[in-house]
């Protein structure tokens, strides 16, 4: 289905039908609604899958002016259309989720935060001294596959606070995050530190069944 955010029209992906809790699925930086592959269909209820603003099958932005609160914006859109969900987000969608979650608390009863692409971003703190690329650099280093406008590259550049992390995971209900041995950045820290927040594998199927579960959905 076809939704539109600050003129540009979302692809909006219903992956299935079922009666029960409702989740959306937020992608990974350069990715789109087609990398979930098989393991949403374990969901108990409907799942749909929204493609990001220069993403997938969605538009792109005039300009190339993406910023990740511009994508929080996007999955605000879907959530009007769907109503209340539960949400799982992978890399840069897993930092869009927090925000999500903690500005809908009202909709979102849990949200799961996988790794990938686009999960650091700037770092926690801004670097005076470094050049913010230009969009020939973001047309260069952008992955070949993939369907995404190359200036979403920037996404990957700017700055996440810990404090601006943790004032999210506070006002979330429940925060489930995927780990395993790998190094997570700063604000994935302060989120893991909410009362909200408690760690699961990042098994894609498993991680789901937990948070299905937190929300009674099982």
């Amino acid at each position: 289905m076809r939704i539109t955010h600050a003129r540009v029209a979302l692809e909006l992906h219903e992956l299935a039908h079922r009666s029960g809790p409702a989740l959306l699925l937020l992608h990974e930086l350069y990715g789109s609604s087609e990398d979930w592959g098989e393991a949403p269909a374990a969901w108990p209820g409907s799942v749909y899958a929204l493609d990001f603003s220069g993403h997938g099958r969605s538009g792109w932005i005039v300009g190339g002016g993406y910023y990740p609160e511009f994508l929080v914006a996007d999955a605000d859109a879907a959530l009007a259309r769907i109503g209340r969900a539960a949400v799982a987000g992978t890399g840069l969608g897993a930092y869009v989720a927090l925000l999500l979650a903690g500005t809908r608390s009202d909709l979102i009863p849990a949200a799961l935060l996988l790794p990938g692409s686009g999960l650091a971003g700037g770092g926690a703190w801004p670097d005076f001294d470094r050049e913010f690329p230009g969009p020939e650099l973001f047309m260069r280093s952008a992955p070949a596959h993939g369907a995404f406008d190359p200036l979403v590259g920037a996404l990957d550049q700017y700055v996440r606070p810990v404090d601006y992390a943790e004032a999210f995971a506070r006002a979330a209900r429940r925060l489930l995050l995927a780990e395993d041995a790998t190094e997570v950045p700063p604000w994935w820290e302060a989120a893991r530190r909410s009362a909200a927040a408690q760690q699961v594998p990042t098994d894609l199927r498993f991680a789901l069944a937990e948070l299905a579960g937190t929300i009674g959905a099982t």
